[in-house]
């Protein structure tokens, strides 16, 4: 068979400017016997990384070499495998070209047993035998490690009675060990996962776009998912291939497959088994003996863990996850004119005992009554074919921990035929960071003086909710110190800081005739309200967190204001049943509304020296 050289990918700077008119303008008839690398798929920078093997390992499942046909129409080859070291491609079914790459590639590996007794990996073309990778383990031996770390290298030794030769951070002939390495280095973005190197010509990401790193999603979910199964695989053989095992498809069964929980209950595995294994031929070379081996793919997501993203017990929502649609997606947040806000959910969070640290009241009403104009998340790439836009269209409570630390968006997922599909997505899962919301504080003392001790919020286990403070104590209008005027006054001074709120000028010179019940600068005065007055647990009863004042509402009457004074109204809202997770409920109980006039607008003949005045106390009907 003619060897035929691969037409040269990287060129001179001259030529690369004429090279996409040679190929896709010319009508010259294009030689049937040349192969094209298509860069419109993936670059010589990722592969330089791979060895022959992992190259045609690389074309079986994702079809990277091309040609062009009698009729100067672009085929891709049917297949492609290795036969004395050189890499050869197949098109209609049996017609075989060999040739020579020309870029650089890595070596094959082979693991040896050394001079020292350990296991060493060295480079050499020498075939492994694939049998020599497949090893059985205990679940105790997985769980022990759980990953690509010491500690599997510590159950590798035992059972193999040979230390390993870690020099060099290689990987070994192991289907276990290979599984745990390309799971880390998805993980920490490494060796052949570099993102940065799987890249096209235009350096975006085309291969392995959509691929889900474990920890991001539920097992179970991932089980669902043929696109991820099937990228697992495709990984297995092409790290596989490092050695000269000749591996063109692994089989799995997935229907057998099933979920198991590590001992701590911080992670899940999925368990299966592999049916059969071909070579490049499309003949098995698997004993029938190792095909009850069960293997391990780690570190998938579980929600019922205390740890990062969990939830504290078993997951209960709505809609499916939006983090099992999406691989770690991140909620932009830009506040805008609003909000000194440009960036994500790690601006609401502070110090345990900041009264800036955001609760679960204050966002849910914040991002409630702002969630058309803060909140951006972007379509990926891999997906913006089938999808148009996501949209938050609705945010409520949740029972996660009974603490009232984690709340739940619902995002709405329109599809370019315009169908949508609607999706839940943790507070917790805003970013990769796992943030809880600020607890509630349980005793009636100044912000300042809040201790950690004070607040309720989950610890180490989930504990019953005291019961609260009467709302009568907290609005306690003799004491000029207390909490709740000290925290009226710190709510104000948010505006008075930035002149955007008030056209571009001092508040001194707006109008408080201009407020209405719809204005921002009302929203944003009540966000602050809410945040600050409902960190304390307002007529919470015991054992209940869905108790107590769930909301204040604001209003502003005209009316009464005054020159230079605006009249406002704050009506506490209790929930509407030990059930209610919603934002606006019906048959809310009203627990008391407080008048007050907020000083300072345009008019106001006198210095301000308080920013708000309570005029009245009303209980509620």
């Amino acid at each position: 068979m003619k060897k035929t050289r691969l037409y040269p990918l990287i060129l001179m700077a001259p030529i690369t400017a004429v090279l996409p008119v040679a190929i896709s303008c010319s009508t010259t008839q294009k030689a049937e016997t040349s192969a094209y690398l298509d860069i419109q798929k993936i670059s010589r920078v990722y592969l330089n990384r791979l060895s022959i093997g992992q190259i045609a390992s690389l074309h079986n499942n994702e079809k990277i070499f091309y040609y062009y046909d009698v009729n100067n129409q672009k085929q891709y080859f049917d297949a492609a495998l290795v036969e004395n070291n050189n890499l050869m491609l197949i098109k209609n079914q049996n017609e075989k070209m060999a040739y020579k790459l020309d870029f650089p590639h890595r070596s094959s590996w082979k693991q040896e047993l050394s001079q020292f007794d350990n296991f060493n990996i060295i480079e050499s073309n020498e075939p492994s035998n694939i049998v020599d990778f497949l090893n059985s383990y205990t679940f105790d031996q997985i769980d022990t490690a759980n990953g690509f770390n010491d500690e599997w290298f510590s159950v590798l030794a035992e059972k193999n009675k040979h230390d390993y030769n870690q020099s060099g951070e290689p990987y070994f002939a192991d289907i276990q060990t290979i599984i745990f390495r390309f799971i880390r280095d998805i993980d920490i973005n490494f060796s052949i996962m570099n993102r940065r190197f799987i890249v096209n010509s235009e350096k975006k990401r085309t291969i392995f776009s959509s691929l889900f790193q474990t920890q991001y999603i539920q097992a179970k979910e991932w089980l669902k998912q043929d696109d991820q199964k099937n990228l697992f695989l495709e990984l297995l053989e092409l790290y596989l291939n490092k050695f000269n095992v000749n591996v063109k498809k692994i089989i799995v069964d997935w229907n057998n497959a099933k979920v198991r929980t590590s001992y701590s209950g911080a992670t899940d595995y999925v368990e299966f088994e592999i049916d059969d294994i071909l070579d490049w031929n499309g003949n098995s070379i698997m004993p029938a003996d190792k095909k009850s081996i069960k293997y391990y793919i780690n570190n998938f997501r579980n929600y019922s863990t205390a740890q990062k993203f969990g939830v504290g017990q078993e997951l209960k929502t709505k809609y499916p996850l939006f983090t099992d649609y999406i691989s770690n997606p991140l909620l932009y947040i830009n506040g805008g004119k609003y909000l000194n806000v440009v960036d994500n959910i790690n601006y609401f969070i502070k110090g345990a005992t900041s009264i800036d640290y955001w609760n679960a009241k204050g966002l849910m009403y914040l991002f409630s009554n702002f969630k058309d104009e803060f909140f951006y998340i972007p379509v990926p790439e891999h997906k913006q074919s089938e999808d148009k836009e996501y949209r938050i269209v609705d945010f409520n409570f949740t029972n996660y921990f009974n603490t009232n630390q984690l709340i739940e968006a619902t995002v709405k997922v329109t599809k370019w035929d315009n169908s949508v599909k609607y999706f839940t997505w943790i507070s917790s899962n805003f970013d990769d960071h796992g943030h809880r919301l600020k607890g509630m504080i349980t005793k009636n003392v100044k912000p300042q003086d809040v201790q950690v001790s004070d607040i309720f919020s989950f610890k180490n286990k989930i504990e019953e909710a005291p019961e609260g403070i009467k709302l009568d104590d907290f609005l306690n209008t003799n004491n000029k110190d207390s909490a709740f005027q000290i925290l009226l006054e710190k709510a104000g001074e948010h505006l008075e800081q930035l002149f955007s709120y008030w056209d571009n000028n001092s508040r001194r010179n707006y109008e408080a005739a201009k407020l209405t019940n719809e204005s921002f600068q009302l929203k944003i005065l009540n966000a602050y309200f809410n945040n600050y007055l409902l960190a304390y647990a307002l007529e919470n009863q015991k054992g209940k967190i869905h108790s107590g004042v769930k909301r204040i509402d604001i209003n502003v009457i005209p009316e009464q204001s005054q020159f230079g004074r605006a009249y406002l109204r704050l009506d506490f809202m209790g929930f509407a049943s030990d059930d209610d997770l919603a934002f606006k409920s019906e048959n809310e109980k009203k627990y008391q509304s407080v008048y007050i006039y907020w000083n300072g607008f345009k008019g106001y003949g006198q210095e301000v020296t308080k920013l708000f005045d309570v005029e009245k106390i009303e209980k509620g009907k």
